[in-house]
């Protein structure tokens, strides 16, 4: 089996126990952030319709504004945060992460309609202006790092944001894995004998040479030492006796 594929398959076996670690703890999680999720059990404030209340803001916050959503119909904001002046506080339109917030099946539906972020840290003041409705201000931070505390949402959340994203690179290794074409074919030939001088000579001549077979390249042994041994003796210088003799 290829590198590729075993990683393919460690990597989902790591996924699987994460995500189960996550379904594990869910319910738990759930139970433990209920409270965090619930406006009417943490807020800022609370205001009834066509009431006020002061709330104490920090500038390094952000906040919330929460109303019930019945149905599918179009929630009214008519609310307004104002500073100790009375001028109304800048607020932005709720994002794609502000979801409706449901506790469980048969509680009502809680809607994102203002997203305030104040300038200055102090007291303001919240207004309703509804004709009917509560509408809640939620300190979205504080409420986070509570819920954090909770050691079965920090399980269900390590879970799910690890596993999903060990799934998704173990599958695509395994469809590079399966892509990938298998291991070249060696062709193994049959050894080639390296031909003698003889075979050689014969292959460009057409035949046996006629003097015999072809000397090899080496000298022979007996034959080099006798032409060593036999040397031609020189005469020798003669004594200057018999040059004078004659």
């Amino acid at each position: 089996m290829s590198g590729v594929l075993r990683w393919a398959k460690i990597l989902s076996g790591c996924s699987f126990l994460l995500l189960l670690i996550a379904v594990m703890s869910a319910s738990n999680a759930l139970d433990d952030a209920e409270p965090y999720l619930d406006p009417e059990q943490f807020n800022v404030a609370s205001v009834e319709a066509g009431a006020g209340s002061p709330v104490e803001l920090s500038n390094d916050r952000y906040y919330l504004a929460l109303r019930v959503a019945e149905g599918g119909e179009d929630v009214p904001v008519e609310l307004r945060l104002t500073d100790p002046e009375g001028n109304d506080c800048p607020w932005e339109e709720p994002g794609a992460l502000s979801i409706d917030r449901q506790v469980s099946p048969d509680s009502p539906v809680y809607r994102t309609v203002r997203v305030f972020l104040p300038e200055v840290s102090g007291t303001y003041t919240l207004h309703n202006d509804a004709g009917d409705g509560s509408v809640w201000i939620v300190d979205d931070y504080a409420a986070q790092s509570e819920m954090l505390g909770s050691p079965s949402v920090l399980l269900m959340m390590f879970g799910c944001c690890f596993g999903i994203p060990f799934g998704v690179v173990a599958l695509v290794l395994a469809i590079v894995g399966w892509s990938r074409p298998k291991g070249d074919k060696v062709e193994v030939s049959a050894q080639v004998r390296i031909m003698t001088t003889e075979e050689v000579f014969e292959q460009h001549n057409g035949g046996a040479p006629a003097g015999g077979g072809v000397p090899g390249p080496w000298k022979d042994p007996e034959t080099s030492t006798a032409a060593e041994e036999v040397v031609e003796e020189e005469p020798g210088p003669q004594s200057w006796e018999n040059w004078d003799n004659g």
